[in-house]
């Protein structure tokens, strides 16, 4: 409908059509509507108190009355319930507009000054009391309800009467106790923060004075606003500030202190700080008293509004903006702070720091400042006065405007805080330029903590935050207080008060940033920057203006200025280098921007900027720098280069430091300072100076690489700088102290000798040793010579010695042999004497020659080599290893050890001396790392190594450590060198390859033995490798007793060997595959190794298959059938990928009858009698299927896609199981509907009618939603999709005609089947036709339209076809289907109308009627009388389908909240009512309810209005009566029962509803006795039961015996089977039972009637035959009693089973709960007999209904 048109209906009504009605309000709702809004604690006071504030009160007090008042007690009981409160100030009495005022709801105060605005403060009084009284002045009112109409009555008061008091008298409407005292006292100090007028706030507890706050105030001290420096006009220029003051305030608070324990203490306690507190009042009350110190800012503020948003104000807020207001803020500097008690905990909202403050709007409220102060003024709050209101938009504005004050009020309280302090700072500390930050004066430094603590205190108070729980507060703040001034922001620094465009921050502390900042506070002394404890006080608030871009850190530009306005001392050097190289290696606490800023560019500026002042004796730039000293290698007492650092300034870094972030600065090398020091005189004057230059040369010579030594020698080899005893040389002139064989040599001559090396003077040339040659000429000439002597001087110059002289000494023959004698030889000596003759005397000499040997031919002289028998050398003095001489001789060829090959020989066998073959093999192992490199076990072929026996001797490839190795044939060690057996080179194991043909060749079928070789296999698989296992896989090694002809008394075991592959293992579960396939079972450990090998847990899916196809009964028959059948042919179908490679085997399974067919054998009506019939319509005449289980071919079963032709032709069908069904396919079978040919026939087509037409409506609407749906859900069927939705709008057609039927052939067996039906479809002439009488079957239409449409028609097609057909388009869309989108439909075009439908064909999952949910409540209720109903309701809505059953279950599973019973008197005429049920009464019982029902059904009192019945499809059936209501329990059973909860009539209820179906395939159990307590001679036997499932029939589960062929029972037993489940069928229902709890079964043997598994009742067929069973069916009488008996004995059988859900023995409990199933529900069974006409007592000559329909 157009707004034209709208707005013309009103005129009309408005001018004269409409009829006038008064509106009529609820007073009482209304206000306590209005009180729902006041959600803050305390707001009755709050309201009072600020009506006080705006009637000028100066004092208030609070008044508690308790029951108790009137008695005269000296402490006041806090905890007794008070009755009354009294509300009293001191202000301006009430005048006439007043007592007018107060009578109306949200009338507000006029008063542009005044806070009130909606005229509801006063109604808070009605929270806690009914008929509040007021007296003012000279009059009073009195407020009293009539209904929810509130009355109010004013009289005068005399004139005796009157005093300055106003007083609100509340008469509370329950007893309450006080307010925590507390928390009371708290809100109450806070409310005093921002009141204009009040000054004193007493309370009262009856006579007690229990607390009392004063305000005090000084004189204001006058602000200065410069508008300079201030923009003192809020944005829109709404306020101006003409004028701030401060005022400091101090509050004082006494509150009375309960005594407690430890009062006695405390009282000791407070005698010794008596000025502090004051221990009680005049009353003689404990009392705490504390004080607090504030300053309170208060900016006049003129207001300058438009006239258009005067009006609106005005508006919505009854009166006028005022022309001047003011704005408050509450600052705790940090000296009130100091000063204040503020750890009280009633001073906790006053002094917010340092949290946020709150909004005062009069009183607080819960709205946040967003800094740490609290602010006031006349902002316009939300109703309940809570927070501030930004909804309504000229309200919005106003209050921004003044957030926008507070803001400018904010900056300028903080300016002045730091002007303050600026001021303080330079008469206490002073101010310099330079300032040295790492100095401390206690004198200074305690001024200027106390001044930074100060001004972080002010920075941390306007530091704002995210205020709540409107954010638009602090933003608003935070905006205007950095925008409002003109001037930059003030902060501590290091130079005192600064601003913060000049002041820098350092890196933040931590322990990472520390060294950093106090490196730049050493060097930085003219640029101001943040103190550490300002930066770490205000940490948050200087981040923020780091954000802000308003604070920048210390930059490099701050550098270079500090760096080129002074030269630095050596400290600040040292600081500003290590600075720099924290800069470099890019310290985490140097912002990074900072680090990336330094280019080569700026490396150069700082270099060049940087200057050392050397102690005034020079200055040094760094960039000029070349060299630092390292004293370890240079001293520091002697000269160096001018371009040298100085080391107190290089001692503080490592030397890469140095060299890579100051330029080219190295370390000063020796080279460099000889070179230096070489051009000095005193090098070749002084001997002295000569030796320190040579001591530090050669110190430094060593560590110098090859070209600087050759430097430093080709400078110093010309130089006369070495001093010998013949005074200054050349070095190659000189002679070592070594070389004393003549006394005229030169020999060098030093102080301290030790300080120069002999490398660095033999490198200048000093000599060492004289010529060899003349070595040999003065000893070897003599003859007779000491060989150790000559090897002692060849040792001391053996460094001297040329590789030819090494070669001749090593081929000369100058040692002897340890042991050999030697040769004496005589000979003549001239004595130097004549004789007589005058010829010279000889004498007659002997000497010993002894046999000389090569160094190479002899052995050292050691003990070890001694015991071996091998040749020695001679040698005299001590053999040292390590000495000289013996390296010496070494090195001349001198054997320190005997060939490795010699040695083992040595050790073999072979020697025949056991003794030297032990120290030989002991030797081997003593110096095991002499011969490490050039033993290799796996190449030596002696054999020498002894083995476990002692006596055989092996070489070390063929040994090994492990005795186990002997089980397969090899060598294992002696285990005395089982410690040495890595030296020897022994494994401990052979490797893979011999194992493993070991293995295999000594293999054997012995068990003990068997197992132990696989056991050690299994210790050796890590070491194995894929063609290891190849070869054991391939290997038959494994020996098995072969036992599957085992039940064949004619056979017995054989021992196998078979491959791992061909064998499984035995599991101790009980499993059939143990009768088909080899099992074997060596051990865990054995195991292991065998599963490596290719032995299986259990057969794989393929041997599984081929096993199964071998002997399927055999298998079918070892299974047990059924499920666990059904179980390995899904594991075979889930592997059918593996199966289908193998051609052979998939042949066979084509050709073999392996496969699971199910046969559903209908029981027809002509096979019972009219008698059953009668019975199949009591339940609901369910169809009595007699499910089988048959092998068959794949090609003679059929995968079931045709629901119809399955129900008719009952063929053999695979199991409706996607993945069995394909499985069925791809080994043969086809699809039922491929073998069902349908066709129609009809006798007229009438053609088009509206019936027809409504249908193609309809077809053609939701065919779009249909295809689009179905292709979504499975995009796969776009192949089977003949037709789109625009070749069925063209050439669908709808055609009404008569005696529509439907044709089957079921081309298998040739079986036919004509169905009437409403719907079909011929695809020829793409038509539907529909019939001209009766109802419509939309399933039918469904059907032919998905004939029409698709390929092939599958299992649901129709079912969901039908769905979108009958379903309204809203209710697809409520169930997501994209409706709009698929039709194209806008929303503002009118929605398709939906065919119309019967209520029959409406969508199940619509919502339950009210009616339904009351019988449905009802249900639940009889089960679960003790749950609550609103519980039970709730999960009633939750349920889509079958809402009472599974509700029931549920509640049997979950817990449940039960009902609050209470206890109330009964009255006389109500003591026979029984107790309230949750469940509607009927309307005939509705006037002889009770009061309590009443009560308890007032919600749900009113009756539903009746709901029209539901309309069905014409089919004649036999509706049973429905049964009458079932008995509660007797009361006295209450008493008796044992075990008795609450209820025993819920709890058999309960019990019913837990029986549940037997989920298992099988069922056995083995016999058992147990003795009978009762009798000593009575057993009460439970029989056994080997049942395996059968089928299900008429929805009951069938076993058998496992030794009976089902097809038996069901062929002589058919008709009897029938009956008997139409009995347990009758007796289901009388028991509410789901017939899928109850089971039948048949055996052949055994007295079990019936029996209780896990809650499935199972019911005896073969006592049912022996007891019930009729002889003959045709008499008809005989038939009746018969049933008659078997209803009754069933009745109680059930009964007896049912009683086994709460006790599993037969005693006293099993008999009671026996007994009450059978009282609960006999009624219901009679009622059940009578309503199927069977004759109960007296009925012999009742009549049997001989036809039925179904």
């Amino acid at each position: 409908m157009s707004e034209d048109r709208l707005e013309l209906i009103r005129s009309n009504m408005m001018g004269s059509s409409g009829v006038e009605e008064k509106v009529e309000v609820n007073q009482r709702h209304l206000i306590d509507k209005i009180l729902a809004r006041y959600s803050a604690e305390y707001v009755l006071y709050r309201e009072l108190m600020q009506n006080s504030d705006d009637a000028s009160s100066s004092s208030v007090q609070i008044m508690f009355h308790s029951a108790d008042s009137a008695i005269d007690s000296k402490v006041p009981n806090l905890a007794a319930k008070c009755n009354r409160i009294t509300f009293k100030n001191n202000g301006m009495p009430f005048r006439t507009e007043d007592w007018n005022r107060l009578k109306r709801i949200a009338e507000g105060n006029p008063d542009e000054q005044k806070i009130g605005a909606f005229g509801v403060g006063f109604y808070s009084l009605f929270s806690v009391c009914e008929s509040p009284f007021v007296f003012s002045g000279s009059q009073c009112m009195a407020f009293y309800f009539k209904g929810d109409q509130l009355f109010a009555k004013r009289a005068d008061v005399p004139d005796t009467q009157v005093n300055e008091w106003t007083s609100f008298l509340m008469d509370l409407r329950e007893p309450m106790e006080m307010p925590d005292l507390d928390d009371f006292a708290k809100f109450l100090t806070t409310s005093m923060g921002f009141t204009a007028n009040l000054r004193q706030i007493t309370v009262y507890f009856d006579q007690h004075k229990i607390f009392e706050i004063t305000k005090k105030t000084a004189e204001p001290r006058a602000m200065v606003v410069d508008p300079q420096r201030l923009h003192t006009v809020t944005p829109k220029r709404m306020f101006s500030i003409t004028g701030v003051d401060m005022r400091k305030l101090q509050l004082d608070a006494e509150k009375y202190t309960p005594p407690t324990m430890f009062t006695p203490f405390a009282n000791l306690i407070s005698l010794s700080n008596s000025k502090a507190r004051d221990s009680s009042q005049n009353s003689g009350l404990p009392v705490e008293k504390s004080s607090i110190f504030l300053s309170v800012i208060t900016a006049a503020l003129s207001v300058n509004v438009p006239r258009d948003f005067e009006k609106e104000m005005e508006r919505a807020t009854k009166k006028k903006p005022p022309k001047t207001t003011k704005f408050q803020l509450v600052y705790t500097g940090k000296d009130e702070l100091d000063a204040s008690e503020n750890n009280n905990k009633i001073f906790k909202d006053l002094m917010p720091f340092p949290h946020q403050g709150r909004v005062f709007i009069g009183f607080p409220t819960h709205q946040t400042t967003g800094c740490c102060s609290h602010m006031a003024a006349r902002f316009i709050p939300t109703v309940e006065r809570e927070s501030i209101d930004f909804a309504d938009r000229y309200i919005s504005v106003w209050n921004r405007e003044l957030l926008a004050a507070g803001g400018l009020l904010s900056r300028l309280v903080y300016d002045d805080e730091m002007d303050q302090i600026a001021r303080l700072y330079k008469e206490l500390v002073g101010c310099t330029d330079i300032v040295d930050k790492s100095k401390h004066d206690d004198g200074i430094d305690s001024a200027k903590h106390m001044l930074e603590s100060r001004a972080s205190h002010a920075l941390r108070a306007f530091t704002f935050h995210h205020s709540t729980p409107s954010p638009i507060v602090g933003k608003e703040h935070e905006n205007r207080f950095f925008n409002s001034s003109k001037v930059s922001l003030q902060l501590m620094t290091s130079h005192g008060i600064q601003s913060i465009t000049a002041a820098r921050t350092l890196p933040e502390d931590s322990f990472i940033s520390r060294s950093v900042t106090e490196l730049l506070d050493a060097f930085v002394k003219t640029v101001p920057t943040l103190t550490s404890s300002f930066t770490r006080d205000c940490k948050e608030g200087l981040t923020k203006l780091t954000g802000f871009g308003l604070l920048q850190p210390l930059g490099m530009g701050d550098i270079l200025k500090e760096l080129n306005t002074r030269a630095l001392n050596e400290d600040e050097m040292v600081a500003c280098m290590k600075w720099w190289v924290e800069c470099n290696k890019k310290n985490p606490s140097i912002p990074s921007a900072f680090i990336e800023s330094l280019d080569i560019t700026v490396k150069n500026r700082f270099l060049d900027a940087a200057i050392l002042n050397c102690n005034g004796e020079r200055l040094l730039t760094l960039s000029a720098a070349k060299w630092w000293v390292n004293p370890k290698i240079i001293p520091l007492d002697v000269k160096h280069p001018d371009t040298t650092l100085p080391f107190n300034i290089t001692k503080n870094f490592v030397g890469p430091d140095l060299g890579s972030y100051f330029g080219d600065l190295k370390e000063l090398p020796v080279l460099e300072w000889v070179r230096f020091i070489a051009s000095k005189k005193e090098l070749e004057e002084s001997p002295v100076f000569a030796e320190q230059v040579l001591a530090i040369s050669s110190r430094g010579y060593q560590h110098s690489s090859v070209s600087a030594q050759s430097g430093i020698s080709s400078i110093l080899q010309s130089k006369t700088c070495i001093p010998t005893k013949y005074g200054m040389k050349l070095p190659t002139e000189a002679y070592f102290t070594s070389v004393n064989l003549f006394d005229d040599l030169p020999i060098v001559n030093f102080k301290a000798p030790r300080t120069i090396t002999d490398q660095f003077l033999t490198s200048l040339g000093v000599r060492k040793h004289v010529e060899l040659q003349m070595v040999f000429d003065r000893l070897v000439s003599e003859g007779s010579w000491s060989h150790v002597e000559l090897v002692k001087y060849l040792t001391s110059v053996q460094t001297t010695l040329s590789s030819v002289e090494l070669a001749r000494l090593k081929a000369s023959q100058i040692f002897t042999k340890e042991g050999e004698e030697p040769r004496i030889k005589e000979f003549m000596k001239n004595t130097g004497r004549l004789g007589e003759n005058g010829k010279p005397i000889s004498e007659k000499h002997k000497k010993s020659i002894h046999r000389r040997y090569k160094a190479s031919d002899l052995y050292a002289p050691t003990e070890a080599l001694r015991t071996l028998n091998l040749p020695l050398i001679q040698w005299d003095n001590r053999w040292r290893q390590s000495s000289e001489e013996v390296k010496f001789l070494e090195k001349l060829g001198l054997q320190t050890k005997p060939v490795l090959s010699d040695l083992l020989q040595l050790a073999s066998p072979a020697t025949n001396n056991q003794y030297l073959q032990n120290k030989a093999l002991s030797y081997f192992v003593d110096n095991y790392t002499q011969y490490s490199n050039d033993y290799n076990p796996s190449t030596i072929d002696i054999d020498f190594i002894p083995c476990l026996d002692g006596k055989t001797y092996t070489s070390p490839k063929n040994c090994f450590t492990n005795p186990e190795v002997q089980i397969l044939g090899f060598y294992a060690l002696h285990p005395d060198l089982a410690s040495v057996r890595e030296k020897l080179g022994v494994l401990e194991n052979p490797n893979a390859d011999r194992l493993v043909s070991a293995f295999l060749q000594n293999v054997g079928q012995e068990y003990s033995e068997v197992k132990r070789i696989f056991e050690y296999m299994a210790g050796r698989m890590g070491e194995f490798s894929y063609t290891h296992w190849q070869k054991l896989r391939q290997a038959k090694f494994v020996p098995v007793l072969d036992k599957r002809n085992e039940n064949d008394s004619t056979s017995k075991p054989i021992m196998l060997v078979v491959e791992p592959t061909q064998c499984y293992f035995e599991s101790e579960e009980s499993n059939f595959h143990k009768e088909l396939f080899l099992y074997v079972n060596f051990g865990q450990l054995a195991n292991s190794f065998l599963r490596s090998c290719g032995v299986k847990d259990e057969p794989t899916t393929i041997e599984l298959a081929a096993m199964l196809v071998k002997d399927p009964q055999r298998f079918w028959n070892l299974s047990g059938g059924g499920e666990r059948y059904l179980t390995v042919l899904r594991q075979i179908a889930g592997q059918y990928y593996q199966i289908k490679s193998q051609r052979t085997l998939l042949a066979e399974m084509k050709s073999t009858a392996f496969l699971v067919g199910l046969k559903r054998s209908n029981m027809s009506d002509k096979l019972l009698g009219d008698e059953e019939k009668e019975d199949r319509d009591d339940f609901d005449a369910e169809k009595e299927d007699f499910v089988q289980y048959r092998l068959a071919k794949a090609s003679d079963i059929f995968i079931s896609d045709d629901t119809m032709g399955q129900q008719i032709f009952s063929p053999l069908s695979a199991p409706m199981e996607p993945l069995l069904e394909e499985f069925y396919a791809n080994l043969g079978s086809s699809h039922l509907s491929k073998n069902i040919k349908e066709s129609y026939t009809f006798r007229d087509a009438i053609g088009a009618t509206a019936r027809s037409k409504a249908i193609a409506e309809a077809i053609l609407e939701r065919t779009p939603i249909i295809i689009y749906q179905m292709m979504n859900d499975n995009p796969q069927r776009q192949k089977e999709l003949l037709h789109d939705e625009i070749y069925v709008k063209r050439n669908l057609k709808v055609i009404q005609a008569k005696e529509l039927k439907m044709l089957r052939l079921f081309k298998h067996t040739g079986e036919k089947h004509v169905q009437t039906t409403t719907a079909c479809a011929d695809r020829s002439s793409f038509t539907v036709y529909i019939a001209g009488t009766g109802e419509i079957d939309f399933y039918d239409v469904s059907n032919a339209l998905c004939t029409l449409l698709f390929a092939r028609v599958r299992f649901n097609d129709a079912i969901i076809v039908e769905r979108y057909l009958t379903a309204s388009l809203n209710n697809l869309r409520r169930k997501g289907v994209p409706v709009d989108r698929i039709l194209n439909i806008r929303k503002n075009m009118e929605k398709v109308k939906a065919p119309e439908l019967t209520k029959s064909q409406m969508s199940p999952q619509e919502r339950i009627s009210p009616q339904e949910m009351d019988e449905y409540t009802k249900k639940v209720m009889d089960v679960f009388g003790d749950c609550q109903e609103g519980y039970i309701r709730q999960l009633l809505s939750q349920q889509r389908e079958n809402h009472v059953e599974n509700v029931i279950n549920q509640l049997l599973q979950d817990d449940y909240p039960r009902k609050q019973l209470t206890k109330e008197k009964i009255k006389p005429d109500e003591s026979n009512v029984a107790p309230p049920t949750i469940q509607q009464p009927k309307p005939s019982e509705s006037k002889r309810a009770t009061k309590l029902l009443d009560r308890i059904w007032s919600p749900w009192s009113k009756p539903s209005p009746p709901q029209p019945p539901l309309e069905t499809k014409p089919v004649e059936t036999i509706q049973p009566p429905e049964p009458p209501k079932k008995p509660k329990l007797p009361k006295s059973e209450t008493t008796i029962t044992p075990n008795y909860t609450e209820n025993i009539k819920q709890n058999l209820k309960k019990a019913i509803h837990s029986c549940k179906p037997y989920s298992d395939q099988t069922l056995f159990s083995p016999p058992r006795i147990d003795k009978v307590v009762e009798s000593t001679d009575y057993c009460d036997s439970t029989s056994g039961k080997n049942l395996t499932y059968v089928g299900n029939i008429a929805g009951m589960d069938f076993y058998v015996n496992r030794g009976i062929n089902p097809e038996d029972v069901l062929e002589q037993y058919g008709h009897a089977m029938s009956r008997f489940t139409s009995i347990s069928g009758v007796l289901s229902k009388v028991f509410n039972l789901k017939k899928s709890s109850l089971h039948i079964f048949y055996d052949t043997e055994g007295t079990t009637i019936a029996f209780n598994t896990n809650a499935s009742l199972f019911l005896n067929l073969r006592f049912y035959l022996a007891l019930h069973e009729p002889e003959s069916t045709e008499d008809i009488k005989l038939v009746k009693s018969k049933r008659k008996e078997a209803l009754i004995y069933w009745f109680m059988t059930i009964c007896h089973e049912l009683a086994h859900n709460f006790v599993s023995e037969h005693n006293s409990k099993h008999e009671f709960y026996m007994s009450s199933f059978a009282e609960v529900y006999l009624e219901a069974f009679i009622a059940s007999l009578a309503s199927s006409n069977t004759p109960l007592i007296g009925e012999q000559d009742a009549t049997v209904n001989s036809s039925s329909e179904n």
